[in-house]
């Protein structure tokens, strides 16, 4: 069984294709997206954290010292031996 050939007629003229420009400047600009929302994520943890910190200062979670070495600022002062 032989088969006819398939004619294609092109109606259309065909789209410009892509040139390495074209992704290039495609690529930066979703660069530039992912960078500004980067930025502003930054920029609302940082918010966060400083606010955070406003209200729960990090020295409140702090143990005391049990180091020799360092003093006890609680402990009353102490004369030093004759």
């Amino acid at each position: 069984m032989q088969q006819d050939p398939f004619i294609v007629t092109v109606i259309r003229e065909p789209t410009p294709q892509t040139t390495v420009a074209d992704i290039i400047i495609g690529a930066l600009g979703l660069t530039g997206v992912l960078f500004l929302v980067a930025v502003l994520l930054g920029g609302v943890l940082a918010l966060l954290l400083a606010l955070w910190h406003r209200h729960r200062p990090p020295e409140a979670d702090h143990l005391p010292s049990v180091s020799p070495f360092t003093p006890d600022p609680n402990a009353p002062p102490t004369t030093p031996a004759p």
